[in-house]
C-alpha cells in the first residue's frame, strides 16, 4: 500500500511534465523546421549535383586516360617506324656512294676501253700467226669480223667487247679439244690433199690420201717436216680413225716437241 502511494506520487509529476511539454511544443514556430528541411533538400541536391559532376568528370578523365594510351602507342609505332626509314635511307645513301664510284670507275673504263679492245685483237692476230697453222683463214675471219664491229659506231661497246670475248673464247677452246679434217698443204714445194690431226695445241700432223706420206708441224723451225712413215704411219692413221670417230678411243701417239 505504501508502494503503491510512492508510485503515485511519482507518476504524477511525469503526467505534469508531458502536459507542460505537449502545451509547450504546440506554443514553437514552424517556419523554423520548415527552413531547415529547405536547406537540407538544397544540400542533398547540391549534393546530388556534385556527385553527378563528379561522375562527369571521372568519365571525362578515363576517356582522356584511353586517348592518352592510344596516342602513346601510336607515337611509341611511329618512333620505331622512323628509326627503320632512317636506318634505311643510311643503307641507301651508302649505296648511292657505291654507285657513284662504280659510276666513276666505268667511265674511266669506258674511256680506256677502245683501246683495250684493240691492243686484244692486235695480240690475237700476232698469236694467230705465231700458233699452229689450222683453221687460218676461219681465224683471220673472226679477228677482222671483230675488227669491223670495233670501228661500226652502230655497234655498241658491250656488244664489240662481246665480239671480243668469244674470239678470245674460241681460241682458247682449241687447247682443250682434238679434230680431224682435209685440208691442202704444200710439201716440198708441192700441194698436196692430206687428212689433218689437230690434238689441242700439243700436236698438228698430216698423212697423204694415200698415206705414203706422215708429216708434223715443227713449231720451232715453222714448217712442215715429214716423219718416219715405218713408225708413225699406223699410228698416225689410227689417232685419225679416233678423232673421227670412226673406232674406240684408244691411246693415241703423236710426235711432239718436248719442252726444255
Amino acid at each position: 500500500m505504501k508502494n503503491r502511494r510512492l508510485y503515485s506520487k511519482v507518476l504524477l509529476p511525469l503526467a505534469s511534465l508531458l502536459v507542460i511539454g505537449t502545451a509547450q511544443a504546440q506554443d514553437v514556430d514552424t517556419s523554423v523546421i520548415d527552413r531547415a528541411q529547405s536547406v537540407i533538400g538544397e544540400t542533398n541536391e547540391a549534393a546530388a549535383a556534385s556527385q553527378e559532376e563528379i561522375t562527369r568528370l571521372s568519365n571525362s578523365s578515363s576517356s582522356l586516360f584511353e586517348e592518352f594510351k592510344v596516342e602513346s602507342d601510336n607515337l611509341e609505332a611511329l618512333l620505331v617506324l622512323n628509326a627503320n626509314w632512317r636506318r634505311q635511307i643510311a643503307a641507301q645513301e651508302n649505296d648511292l656512294e657505291t654507285i657513284a664510284e662504280s659510276i666513276a670507275e666505268v667511265r674511266n673504263v669506258t674511256q680506256e676501253l677502245p683501246l683495250l679492245m684493240n691492243r686484244m685483237l692486235v695480240s690475237m692476230d700476232q698469236f694467230v700467226d705465231l700458233d699452229m697453222p689450222f683453221h687460218l683463214e676461219e681465224r683471220r675471219n673472226r679477228i677482222e669480223f671483230a675488227r669491223n664491229a670495233i670501228d661500226n659506231p652502230n655497234v655498241s661497246t658491250a656488244e664489240r667487247f662481246r665480239q671480243i670475248l668469244v674470239l678470245y673464247q674460241t681460241e682458247n677452246a682449241y687447247g682443250r679439244t682434238r679434230e680431224t679434217y682435209p685440208a691442202t698443204i704444200t710439201i716440198d714445194g708441192v700441194e698436196r690433199d692430206v687428212d689433218m690431226l689437230r690434238v689441242g695445241r700439243v700436236a698438228l700432223v698430216y698423212q697423204t690420201k694415200d698415206r705414203s706420206q706422215t708429216g708434223a708441224w715443227d713449231p720451232e723451225a715453222r714448217q712442215w717436216v715429214q716423219l718416219d712413215a715405218a713408225e708413225y704411219r699406223t699410228a698416225i692413221r689410227d689417232a685419225i680413225s679416233v678423232a673421227s670417230g670412226l673406232i674406240a678411243p684408244e691411246i693415241i701417239e703423236v710426235p711432239i716437241v718436248a719442252p726444255e
